[in-house]
């Protein structure tokens, strides 16, 4: 695509509901449509700045151009038909990475009884590995996915209810989780376990720690709307 004005477009469309695939193909075709109305003005004699005027102008406007593509349900995305499934989305991936990673971990334990024997290894290496364990999947993997949904967010049709409810149910439930992986140590046999463990004693603090986690994953998704938005006020403060 040669035009900036339909990458622009296809981007409004996607967040105006459109889906991509279809959004990608409208702008494409306009900007077909644009290449063809700007070389047959040149060849009638116009100058290049007053063909692809009147290549635009032909065109139509972008309102115009939106609210034809946007009105048509059969162009629809999955999140303006069920809006609501972006809230169980970033949970959805969670689980199952997290299924991932602890079909990884038996595997991982399985090899190590195999290779070991009955032979141990240091208590020191095997709370390094059960700590580094437990951050990939309690810290690290519930901010990533939180994160990469919440850029995703700014170029889809997703209220900030919807990513902001998301985000929260990931985050609340890498907190009630209980991850263990332990190597074979000295009086302990290898194991894996997950879990999810309800305390009230300790709900506060994980409401917390939710909380927080939450607001860091949310980072991008306000840069991006920021962003947006300063665009937008220079646009009209240009025009």
């Amino acid at each position: 695509m040669s035009e900036p004005r339909f990458e622009q477009l296809e981007r409004t469309l996607i967040r105006h509901g459109v889906a991509a695939r279809h959004a990608r193909r409208a702008a494409l075709e306009m900007d077909a449509h644009y290449q063809h109305l700007r070389r047959e003005a040149l060849q009638r004699g116009a100058t290049p700045e007053a063909a692809a005027q009147s290549a635009h102008v032909a065109i139509g406007a972008d309102v115009t151009l939106i609210a034809r593509y946007a009105s048509q349900s059969e162009l629809r995305g999955w999140l303006y038909r069920w809006p609501g499934s972006y809230v169980f989305a970033p949970l959805a991936c969670f689980a199952m990475l997290c299924a991932l990673i602890m079909i990884m971990q038996l595997f991982t334990v399985a090899g190590l009884l195999r290779v070991l024997h009955h032979s141990t290894v240091p208590s020191l290496v095997a709370s390094v590995v059960n700590g580094v364990v437990v951050m990939i999947l309690l810290w690290v993997l519930p901010l990533v996915i939180s994160a990469a949904f919440a850029w995703l967010a700014g170029s889809r049709p997703v209220t900030r209810y919807q990513l902001i409810g998301g985000v929260l149910l990931v985050c609340l439930t890498a907190r009630l989780m209980n991850v263990a992986l332990m190597l074979p140590i000295p009086g302990h046999h290898a194991s894996a376990s997950m879990g999810i463990k309800l305390s009230l004693s300790a709900l506060p603090g994980q409401l917390t720690c939710a909380l927080i986690s939450a607001a860091l994953a949310l980072v991008p998704y306000f840069l991006l709307t920021y962003r947006a938005n300063t665009r937008t006020d220079q646009s009209v403060a240009e025009c």
